[in-house]
């Protein structure tokens, strides 16, 4: 009799007094369909089916394994470890065993992430956990160590840009990353970014790339890609919203907006605040669901560290499928001034102590090329693969 493997957990409890964990581990050895061999200690305990449970005497760290494939019986494929004492069980879910499958996937799926950029002959980089500027953008909240001051990076960015000015040119890095966000079924403060630059690149062509990436999943045999579509934001407020938006909008031209389309605002928001408010309420969950959608051309308020094209948009575009806002992307600001500029007028309009970033801004004075840039988030984008909607589905341990 060959040794048994271990496979899969499941949990079974205590059916007569207070209900037991119990742990599972491995698969059925025996050949009887309507009974299966219980082995503790050098003893073996031979036990029958009775109306979906099973009785059997008492007994300490057992080994169980069984065949049966039949309807309401027990699935092949399960070996477990029992707590005694007990005198029947029952089966019930348990869910490290339903996500056992999905993890390995997850495996797979980072690894064929990985092989893409390297075929496409980008470096592999590693950056800090542990930064000193994690990021000035007001709406990014990090996450604050006791060590130095530093915090835990919200992204790679900062030090990504420092090699851009060290004479690197095209690379990624898979990265985990932490937010201080709420919680959500499409959030976790602790996830998995994935973050590459393309120095000479457009954005348009960075778009490209992106799409690229999604098909070269599904050759993988990760999910079926429809060809992406492609809407301006403005085009998407003249249709949703039939406003004539403009990379000049002002915040009252929103705050009147959002009267006349019935929702509601504070006299203290922000332009950024009050134009999420109109797209993610009139606008994102008209998005098509089924393609990847590709929406470019924002305001010039909502630049973040973009630059501004000939017609006065900010060059930067986000990604969309399957409900998900999975990655945002920049036509990177190059010249240390203006990031400077950029730097400062975001620390204004934070209320916590953040210091901009002085060790990027000296490495830009070397000059910095020009260069595309984009923040995927992965663990978004294996939801959308897998058609999930909440990221406890995919995660062993979340928050």
């Amino acid at each position: 009799m060959s040794k048994p493997k271990i496979l899969s957990l499941s949990r079974f409890y205590h059916q007569k007094r207070k209900n037991l964990p119990c742990w599972v581990a491995g698969r059925f050895f025996n050949k009887s369909r309507n009974s299966f061999l219980l082995k503790s200690q050098n003893q073996s305990l031979l036990c029958e089916k009775k109306r979906m449970s099973f009785s059997v005497k008492t007994a300490s760290w057992v080994a169980v394994e069984l065949l049966s494939q039949r309807k309401n019986c027990y699935q092949a494929g399960k070996h477990l470890i029992l707590s005694a004492p007990f005198s029947s069980f029952k089966e019930e879910s348990y869910s490290y065993q339903k996500k056992g499958m999905i993890l390995q996937k997850w495996r797979g799926f980072l690894e064929a992430v990985e092989a893409f950029f390297l075929k496409e002959g980008l470096a592999y980089c590693s950056t800090p956990h542990l930064v000193k500027c994690p990021g000035t953008e007001p709406h990014l909240q990090a996450v604050q160590t006791s060590f130095k001051d530093n915090y835990l990076a919200t992204s790679p960015e900062m030090h990504l840009k420092r090699l851009l000015c060290q004479d690197w040119t095209d690379f990624f890095e898979i990265k985990t990353c932490y937010r201080k966000e709420a919680l959500s079924p499409q959030h976790q403060v602790e996830f998995t970014l994935l973050e590459w630059y393309r120095a000479f690149y457009s954005s348009k062509e960075l778009m490209q790339e992106t799409y690229k990436l999604l098909l070269f999943l599904q050759k993988k045999g990760f999910c079926k890609v429809l060809p992406y579509k492609v809407f301006s934001m403005a085009a998407l407020f003249k249709k949703h919203l039939d406003f004539s938006l403009t990379s000049t909008s002002s915040r009252q031209d929103l705050i009147n907006l959002i009267e006349r389309n019935k929702l509601s605002c504070s006299l203290d928001d922000s332009f950024e605040d009050l134009f999420f408010i109109l797209f993610l309420n009139k606008i994102e969950t008209q998005l098509p669901k089924k393609t990847p959608v590709f929406i470019y051309d924002y305001p010039a308020q909502l630049r973040a560290f973009s630059q501004i094209n000939k017609r006065g948009w900010a060059d930067r575009f986000e990604l969309y499928w399957r409900g998900f806002e999975l990655a945002n992307a920049f036509y990177e600001v190059i010249d240390p001034l203006e990031q400077k500029k950029l730097f400062q007028e975001h620390l204004k309009q934070r209320t916590d102590d953040l210091a901009l970033d002085k060790a990027l801004l000296k490495d830009m004075k070397k000059a910095m090329p020009p260069v595309s840039g984009i923040a995927l988030g992965l663990d978004r984008l294996f939801l959308a693969i897998f058609k999930k909607q909440d990221l406890k589905q995919t995660r062993l341990f979340p928050l």
